[in-house]
């Protein structure tokens, strides 16, 4: 069955410390590279992402969220956010996605400049798909999945399913490297601060859509970065910390990437000043500079910035999102300068892999397929298919019945034990029961009624994902949280359904 796309709408700490920070230019010349000739071409590297569903941590146990909060998560090569891939201006990177979830899922990459090299189209679970990309652009860019084709895709990102792509330009200078991702999370089960997650969270459509995260996560967790808050009164935000550790005089790189969802990222370091290179310089054809020695540079939601920083003196100073409620929800880390930080000392999955690097990611995090010598790693994504066909003609991409009090066939009195309830957390995988009861026998010309239970999109539609008859017999169109479908079932027989957003959603009628 043709479905049509649906987006549009769905879509206390204080830190007292002083010192300064210089800055050191790291772009020149030309950076853009055009293959012309076979030495122009680069390497040819490969990454494997792999798309799954998997129960992560996302808030330590602390004052502000006892207990600790945990989170039923997408997540690409089982982390929030997916690892950093890395390669050079002019290379050509290989992309397998592979689907090892439950649901559809799909990759868009920011740095693909055309349909076919940005994105992957969906991938059904069990399926996957191989592309490439050219490096042409220097400059650090996100990734995301776009779930069926932008269907429900505000729900891929904001669960998880996201990560960042860096090209090294052919003039980079040499700096300390570091990955650093924002993004939030709309909990169904988190209470606000100072209160524990009821059990482990799920997507809150509701909450996306009013624009009110629970969270702000930097690389997957809030506060992972931070140990404690307050001189006078400490409070102790994270007592398993890692911090960023650098050199005093040292010139760093912060590849900043901001997954959003909604909510833009005002990047400062508390102590500092930073210099950003971003876009083109149409000049000499390569990434511009877009801000020297200033102190906060807004990044917006689905974006990604290169940040310069050189840390003068010895001590601790403080990155933030210098949007408060953010840094009480989570937004912050502590970077320690010291004589004795390493070239290898980065927090757990924050190095880049250098420029001239044979693989795609930093040696110090590639895992067992690095330490077997394979420049491949693996990876979770999904990927958006822009063909023409999955669009509107009159070019918006909202459609269908969104109420989602469809009223179909004859009798439309629901008899008593004729209900159905999508069950609350629906959208996870590991729910126990999803459409309750899963079976249900009634009678012929018994009208059943379907109640969404749960705060996200479903469907109630006939037959099976796999099979070829998906919406022939009944099809409830999206329903919304706290919406009903009615069908009344005439004849005897048998009948499967599922919800297309969520495919492994299934349920049977059994009419006698």
């Amino acid at each position: 069955m043709n479905r049509s796309l649906i987006v549009a709408s769905l879509l206390v700490a204080s830190f007292l410390l002083a010192s300064s920070i210089a800055l050191v230019p790291y772009f020149s010349g030309n950076n853009v590279v055009y293959a012309q000739g076979k030495e122009d071409q680069g390497k040819v590297k490969h990454v494997t992402l792999i798309a799954s569903e998997k129960e992560v941590q996302v808030a330590p146990d602390n004052a502000l969220h006892p207990g600790g909060i945990m989170y039923n998560a997408m997540v690409f090569n089982g982390t929030v956010p997916g690892p950093v891939i890395s390669i050079d201006q002019g290379d050509t990177l290989n992309v397998t996605l592979k689907n090892e979830g439950q649901t559809i899922h799909s990759m868009d990459f920011h740095a693909g400049f055309g349909p076919d090299k940005a994105n992957s189209g969906s991938v059904k679970p069990g399926e996957s798909k191989t592309w490439t990309l050219k490096g042409v652009n220097p400059g650090v860019f996100f990734y995301h999945c776009s779930a069926d084709s932008l269907n429900g895709i505000w729900e891929h990102i904001a669960n998880g399913m996201y990560g960042g792509i860096v090209v090294h330009p052919s003039t980079e200078q040499k700096a300390k490297e570091f990955y650093l991702v924002f993004g939030e999370i709309y909990n169904k089960a988190d209470n606000g601060v100072f209160v524990g997650a009821n059990g482990t969270g799920s997507f809150d459509v509701a909450k996306l859509l009013s624009d009110q995260p629970d969270l702000v996560l930097t690389n997957g967790m809030a506060h992972k970065y931070v140990p404690a808050v307050g001189q006078v009164n400490k409070l102790v935000i994270n007592k398993d910390a890692e911090l960023f550790k650098v050199k005093p005089g040292e010139l760093t790189r912060w590849y900043i990437v901001n997954a959003g969802p909604n909510d833009g990222v005002s990047f400062h370091f508390i102590s500092g000043m930073i210099n950003v290179r971003d876009g083109s310089n149409t000049a000499n054809n390569g990434l511009g500079t877009q801000l020297r020695n200033d102190e906060t540079w807004w990044i917006p939601p689905g974006s990604a910035s290169v940040i310069e920083s050189t840390f003068p003196d010895p001590g601790i100073y403080v990155g933030v999102d210098h949007s408060m409620k953010d840094v009480v929800k989570g937004g912050a880390l502590a970077v320690v300068a010291a004589a004795n930080s390493t070239a290898t000392d980065h927090p757990t999955g924050t190095c880049v892999a250098p420029k001239g690097s044979e693989s795609v990611v930093c040696a110090a995090s590639a895992g067992s397929e690095q330490a077997s010598g394979s420049s491949e790693v693996t990876q979770n994504a999904t990927m958006l298919n822009t063909s023409s066909s999955n669009m509107t003609g009159n070019g918006t991409m909202m459609t269908g019945n969104m109420s989602g009090n469809a009223t179909t066939g004859g009798n439309q009195t629901a008899s008593p034990g004729s209900t159905v309830t999508i069950s609350p957390g629906s959208s996870t995988p590991s729910n126990a029961k999803f459409f309750d009861p899963p079976t249900l026998k009634v009678a012929k010309g018994t009208t059943v009624t379907w109640k969404n239970a749960d705060s996200t999109l479903h469907t109630v539609t006939s037959g099976t994902a796999e099979g070829n008859e998906s919406g022939t017999s009944f099809d409830s169109s999206y329903l919304a949280g706290g919406k009903t479908f009615q069908w009344t079932f005439s004849t005897p027989g048998t009948f499967d359904y599922y919800c297309t957003l969520h495919p492994y959603m299934k349920g049977q009628i059994v009419v006698s």
